[in-house]
């Protein structure tokens, strides 16, 4: 379920009107926002050649994968939300997604994806990362030093999330930067993950 509600500044817009409000509420929140931007800071910073000086806010859309449900005290307990923040610094723009997970005690644990327009969630991506690698050419496949640095959701991705989609990641082996397509098809239990093998150049 994408909402489209874009971050801007002190503002989010949400154009579902079924959303919960408490919901929006916690997402408006400062001690939610500000956790959110600390752990951007944290995984910006565990990227190759990170920038100290970047500056951080939030962009883009919130991203509901499992909806939130809130007990009777008013807490959130279960549902799983993607948050985007936007690291400028250095000359660089870095897109950052940082996963909400709600837990028992009501407080969500909150965890660093890939960076860049991915649509897989934390397990999705966990599975796609030994095929990534599995996508470099001969001369990187014996690099030790291996990082997923950007993600591209395919332009033409239909928007309903159960049908395949095409992603583009690119992974940094040896100090170059190598595009590995990539093909993810929905299941049950998350998504069947296939190398997509570029035509060859005439």
């Amino acid at each position: 379920m994408l909402l489209a509600g874009l971050l801007l500044l002190d503002q989010v817009a949400f154009a579902d009107d079924a959303v919960d409000p408490r919901f929006v509420a916690f997402i408006k929140s400062d001690a939610h926002r500000a956790a959110v931007l600390k752990v951007a800071a944290a995984q910006a910073q565990g990227l190759p050649a990170p920038c100290a000086a970047a500056r951080y806010r939030p962009a883009g859309d919130v991203d509901l994968y499992r909806p939130p449900q809130f007990d009777g005290g008013g807490r959130i307990i279960h549902g799983l939300w993607r948050e985007q923040v936007l690291a400028e610094g250095c000359g660089t723009m870095e897109l950052l997604n940082i996963f909400s997970l709600a837990t028992a005690s009501g407080e969500p644990e909150l965890l660093g994806g890939l960076p860049g327009t991915t649509r897989a969630d934390l397990v999705i991506q966990k599975q796609a990362l030994p095929l990534a690698a599995k996508g470099l050419p001969p001369e990187a496949a014996q690099c030790r030093d291996v990082h997923v640095v950007d993600t591209v959701l395919a332009p033409d991705a239909p928007a309903d999330r159960h049908m395949p989609w095409h992603e583009t990641w690119t992974v940094l082996a040896c100090d170059k930067a190598y595009p590995v397509p990539l093909n993810f098809t929905p299941s049950s239990d998350g998504a069947t993950i296939a190398l997509d093998t570029p035509p060859p150049h005439s």
